[in-house]
């Protein structure tokens, strides 16, 4: 059995294994969107979701949003015109929260101005024109970027996070690129996984893969791997239907294929 990800068939397969445990993450056939929306403003909560969970654990981002969402906020016009500190109080206590308070505001009066406070209009821009002109907006780096372009402008873009990076080390440690720059990385893996004949069949397997991925870090591939079971029973977010299966004990799916978790068996 091989543990090296360089053929088309092993991404696939953590793909499988990771989707025949957790079952649909994200699209139509799961029960609820693994992005969860508590408004009626889905592009731009997506987008201030991006930018205030940076460091922050998304509990306190959900709960920043609502409170966003009660106080009119998750409009464009309005964003665009708050006043900095009342925001800034708004989504305390996520990271940076007095850096990340002007920054969207300066996020929603780049679409207010360019867009006529359009987000859809944004985001319908071709993707690398899309992501350049993200990427020159405060608060907005490479893995922001691709996170508000694949959930809320539905581009083929595969997100690397903290999380991705973990799990592919840990399953084949003896490639050394895992910790490549970002974009390398990110090119690689859309390389091998452009398999669907359209863009936005691959936008919908990237979105379900780095949902699986992220899923499986929470539960079991933690800083303090969980490999065995039960999973962490952590509830990340109070959207009703979201983890339906954290009733089992099962341990990672990945531990057949896992070349760390096989090194520690041995190493007992």
């Amino acid at each position: 059995m091989t543990n090296s990800l360089h053929p088309l068939a092993d991404l696939q397969r953590i793909y499988t294994m990771l989707h025949s445990h957790f079952g649909p993450l994200h699209g139509p056939a799961a029960r609820r969107p693994w992005w969860p929306i508590f408004s009626e403003h889905a592009q731009l909560e997506i987008i201030v979701g991006a930018v205030l969970v940076q460091q922050t654990r998304w509990e306190t981002v959900e709960a920043a949003i609502e409170r966003l969402h009660g106080a009119g906020f998750l409009q464009v016009a309005a964003l665009a015109s708050a006043d900095p500190d009342q925001l800034a109080a708004l989504i305390r206590p996520a990271a940076f929260h007095t850096q990340k308070a002007p920054g969207l505001i300066a996020i929603a009066r780049h679409i207010q101005r360019q867009y006529a406070g359009s987000v859809a209009a944004l985001l319908n821009r071709p993707t690398q024109e899309l992501r350049t002109e993200l990427l020159a907006l405060p608060r907005i780096g490479r893995e922001t970027c691709d996170v508000i372009m694949l959930y809320a402008g539905g581009h083929a873009i595969f997100v690397i996070d903290e999380y991705t990076r973990r799990l592919f080390e840990r399953v084949a440690p003896e490639e050394h690129r895992w910790r490549a720059p970002y974009d390398v990385l990110r090119t690689a893996i859309e390389q091998v996984l452009q398999t669907a004949p359209q863009a936005a069949a691959l936008a919908a397997l990237y979105a379900e893969y780095h949902a699986q991925i992220n899923e499986a870090c929470v539960r079991y591939c933690l800083s303090k791997p969980r490999c065995d079971g039960p999973p962490a029973r952590r509830i990340y977010s109070r959207q009703q239907g979201r983890e339906n299966y954290l009733d089992r004990d099962e341990g990672c799916p990945l531990r057949a294929i896992c070349a760390t978790y096989q090194a520690t068996r041995s190493s007992r």
